[in-house]
């Protein structure tokens, strides 16, 4: 009598069965780590995307474009704290001082003149007048500033900007900043979107298309510059009270011959006023002031550079995740054997740091590399623990001696 030994499954099946396995799990973990990280994260763990926000600023900060020297093309006049030493106030700038300004620019040559100011407060009639003449006058383009709709002015206000700037009849823009939960200006402000918009173009999108800049829909991103190679300012940046200087005066000379031909903002760079943190700040200390943040935002626009980002609400980084769960859950499901498997989080976590470092300096993308890692650890961890309790009996006893 022949004795047969009993097979369970026969081998092409059971090989076929182990194979498909780990490819269906890593399929549904993929899944489940894209809900997690792209859907739930973003609302019940908006830590996670603060550093997210955080990585880009690293990013921003070592890796964004860097000019030989200052802007050719954009400049700042600053009225600071010692301009309006002489003044009764602060706020609002006097209206004489600024009109004195745009003459002097103008004679100067400059290409643009903005006026990075709220005309919404009450001057005295006659230096108000001044500025209106100045403005009219000019042979430059001149932009203004405007608060828009998302501004909380009184009704009063309102009116007082709107006829200001109906008298001037020249082009404004608002000058509003798109601040983030952590304070820190990133994007540019978006028009204004529940209405007719007063004012549908930002200021310094009018600032650069008034010099010459196509009409463009900007990527809402702001691509900085860092300071140039040669240590000087980023923008050719002067105090009012040097340009108001008497025309032969030597270093006013040089300052007006630096201003022709350009894009100059006058703004103010007052102590504790209208002051930022941005991703080139090193410190809560270290603030920018808003009207050199018009000024990156104006010169982006003129250069034509921009930053990419994948959002967390977008096919492509969905996508992106799922394959990065699938491969982390099958390598994980590889090593399970081996304690030296998780050592390939780090080997990981080092590639996708590295592709994203490359990514964001050649072509000025932000990959989200948090939710990458994360997405990797969660598959590679799953993968790990789950192959060794659903992987073959071979395995289990390899490592509990079943």
């Amino acid at each position: 009598m022949l004795s047969m030994t009993a097979e369970p499954y026969p081998r092409g099946r059971a090989s076929t069965t182990l194979f498909r396995r780990p490819l269906v799990l890593s399929a549904f973990f993929a899944v489940l780590s894209t809900l997690l990280l792209a859907d739930l994260a973003p609302r019940y763990a908006p830590g996670l995307l603060r550093f997210e926000h955080y990585m880009g600023d690293v990013r921003t900060a070592f890796l964004s474009d860097q000019l030989p020297s200052q802007h050719p093309q954009v400049a700042i006049v600053a009225i600071t704290d010692d301009t309006l030493a002489g003044y009764k106030t602060l706020l609002p700038v006097d209206r004489h001082l600024l009109a004195r300004l745009v003459d002097a620019l103008d004679a100067a040559g400059a290409k643009v003149i903005g006026l990075d100011f709220l005309f919404a407060a009450s001057a005295p009639d006659d230096n108000e007048l001044l500025l209106i003449d100045a403005i009219r006058r000019a042979g430059a383009k001149v932009v203004l500033a405007a608060a828009d709709e998302r501004v909380g002015l009184t009704q009063a206000q309102r009116e007082k900007q709107q006829a200001f700037l109906r008298e001037v009849g020249r082009p404004a823009g608002y000058a509003n900043l798109a601040t983030e939960r952590d304070s820190v200006v990133r994007f540019m402000a978006q028009p204004y979107s529940d209405g007719v918009a007063a004012y549908p173009k930002s200021f310094a999108a009018q600032l650069a298309e008034s010099a010459g800049a196509a009409p463009a829909e900007w990527r809402p991103r702001i691509a900085w510059l860092r300071t140039p190679r040669d240590g000087s300012d980023v923008f050719l940046t002067t105090a009012a009270e040097t340009l108001l200087r008497p025309g032969d005066d030597p270093l006013a000379k040089i300052v007006r011959e630096g201003l022709k031909d350009k894009i100059v903002l006058v703004g103010g760079t007052l102590r504790e006023i209208d002051t930022h943190l941005t991703p080139l700040t090193d410190s809560p200390g270290e603030k920018m002031h808003g009207v050199t943040i018009h000024a990156h935002i104006a010169a982006q626009m003129i250069d034509g550079r921009s930053i990419r980002q994948l959002e967390t609400n977008s096919i492509a980084l969905r996508l992106a995740l799922a394959g990065m769960a699938a491969i982390g859950f099958l390598v994980g499901w590889g090593f399970r054997t081996r304690r030296q498997g998780l050592l390939a989080s780090g080997v990981a976590s080092a590639v996708i740091i590295a592709v994203d470092t490359i990514v964001f300096w050649q072509f000025r993308i932000i990959l989200p590399l948090v939710l990458a890692i994360a997405a990797w650890f969660l598959g590679e961890f799953s993968g790990h623990y789950l192959g060794r309790w659903l992987g073959p009996r071979a395995d289990r006893s390899l490592l509990y001696g079943k």
